[in-house]
């Protein structure tokens, strides 16, 4: 097996996350394998970590001042950590059980960037899921449009009519309206969003270069010709790389967070204690 394809085992990223959690535990905090009852040691490591994050935030290191400071409200959120977790304030504490919670998935979706996806991976991940790539058809039309409630009762003759001169070759003017003539190359989601929802699902079944009986939309009647159609692809690997593996890595970190879950609840048992009532809670709907 391959080293790429190696980093890439779930199982692998399960070993990762608990070297992590072991890391952090005694690296990152290296306080706790020191620290005694009424005593908080600031250690070498923390005081480096205080300013790599100043450094960071401020793209400068900080002033002996300011390392100080750095130092002091360190101190001061350990004491106020130690007295919470005194008064059992960190119990059943719904914010804190979910940033717990958040931290270790953090962990495991950094598991994902240890793994670097070859070409072959990503053009597998492209073939899979082509309609996430794809790209939209385009139309170029003209219209004109037509206000039914100027034609009568029945506008539909009057505008057919019209029609039929247009497709003779005749000059048609239509009503006044703020839409424009026509579009250029646009996509479904921009000719529906001026024209209303469907109209551009209605240009899809005309033929290309006649004059169409009239077409409602979500303003009035339109006589509309379509000039061209550009139909969507699915564009190469090398056009849209970012984004595949992007979205390559989004599904890795669903994987890896799906196997640890796994992991996480196997030999546990639960017991759900309904109310005497037998029933479930009412919810909002």
């Amino acid at each position: 097996m391959s080293l790429s394809r190696f980093l890439k085992e779930p199982l692998l990223h399960f070993v990762l996350i608990g070297a992590a959690l072991f890391a952090i535990h005694a690296g990152i905090n290296p306080s706790s394998r020191k620290d005694s009852e009424g005593t908080i040691v600031v250690s070498a490591g923390r005081i480096e970590q205080l300013a790599a994050i100043f450094a960071k935030t401020w793209q400068r290191a900080p002033t002996a001042e300011e390392l100080k400071g750095l130092i002091d409200d360190f101190v001061l959120e350990e004491a106020y950590y130690r007295k919470a977790v005194e008064m059992g304030i960190d119990q059943d504490d719904t914010m804190i059980r979910r940033r717990l919670r958040q931290k270790l998935e953090f962990l495991t979706d950094d598991t994902v960037a240890l793994a670097t996806p070859s070409d072959a991976d990503l053009a597998r991940y492209l073939s899979e899921h082509p309609g996430d790539f794809r790209t939209d058809p385009t139309y170029t039309f003209r219209q004109v449009f037509f206000n039914p409630g100027k034609h009568g009762a029945d506008p539909l003759p009057e505008i057919r009519k019209r029609a039929d001169e247009l497709r003779a070759g005749g000059e048609v003017t239509g009503d006044a309206t703020l839409l424009p003539e026509g579009l250029e190359k646009a996509t479904s989601q921009t000719i529906d969003g001026t024209f209303g929802t469907g109209f551009a699902q209605k240009l899809a079944e005309l033929q290309p270069g006649i004059w169409s009986d009239p077409i409602p939309s979500a303003f009035g009647l339109h006589l509309v010709r379509v000039e061209e159609t550009t139909p969507g692809e699915l564009p190469s690997l090398e056009k849209i790389r970012p984004i595949v593996e992007r979205e390559w890595a989004n599904l890795r970190r669903t994987e890896a967070r799906a196997t640890f879950n796994a992991a996480l609840l196997k030999g546990i048992e639960v017991e759900v204690e309904w109310p005497e009532s037998g029933k479930a809670p009412e919810v909002d709907k």
